[in-house]
């Protein structure tokens, strides 16, 4: 986990005059932090600026949302809806941005057509079917790219999803494992289409994603 240095905390209040400055941070390694809640281990976080101080601080998404803030940014004024969708516009643009630059790059190190045609079907789709998060994580896994392989969003609503990934090889189930939340891992479990390394468990409350990455090459989230 991520932990916060004893910098000085700001909770903001009515008197306050901060504003979005527009700058918002991929944490790629989800190590961020918020200044104003303390909430840890986050993706993004949102630059405001307190007007009268010229002091920045990177907050999370509730914070920003529901901080008493001027809500404008150049000179556009917006209702509290629009504030929400402006900062959900900005945040899935910064997402998919990322990840493109994460293909873009491993695409310079592997020579791969598998790799070339992932890249092809997140640009087009700006999400990843299971076949191909296993190709894209396994080759992060061996590249030295310090990035959580949870940037990605892989598709397992449906179960036709479900179904695919019973089909992919242990290799490629503990390669996209790490991206799927708990409730899901569960869920995969419960189905018996985990990896037969996490199916052997008798008791698993929650999944110890640090320890799967490992198992395929990952460092892990920063301790």
């Amino acid at each position: 986990m991520h932990h916060v240095g004893n910098q000085q905390r700001h909770r903001p209040s009515d008197a306050d005059q901060w504003v979005f400055t527009g700058d918002v941070k991929d944490n790629s390694r989800f190590d961020g932090d918020c200044a104003w809640c303390e909430k840890q281990d986050l993706r993004l976080t949102f630059e405001v600026r307190q007007a009268k101080a010229d002091r920045a601080r990177h907050v999370c998404r509730a914070c920003i949302e529901r901080a008493p803030l001027r809500m404008e940014h150049e000179s556009r004024a917006f209702g509290v809806q629009q504030w929400r969708d402006y900062l959900s516009e900005l945040a899935v643009r910064l997402m998919h941005r990322t990840c493109r630059d994460v293909l873009r790059t491993l695409l310079t190190q592997i020579d791969d057509p598998a790799l070339q045609e992932v890249a092809v079907y997140f640009d087009r789709n700006v999400q990843l079917s299971l076949g191909r998060a296993a190709t894209l994580l396994l080759a992060l896994s061996h590249s030295q790219l310090e990035v959580d392989p949870r940037v990605f969003e892989v598709q397992i609503r449906s179960a036709a999803h479900k179904q695919e990934f019973a089909f992919l090889s242990d290799r490629e189930k503990l390669a996209v494992w790490p991206v799927f939340s708990v409730t899901i891992q569960k869920r995969l479990i419960s189905l018996g289409f985990a990896p037969s390394t996490i199916r052997s468990r008798p008791h698993v409350p929650e999944i110890p994603r640090k320890r799967d990455w490992e198992r395929v090459g990952f460092a892990g989230p920063p301790a």
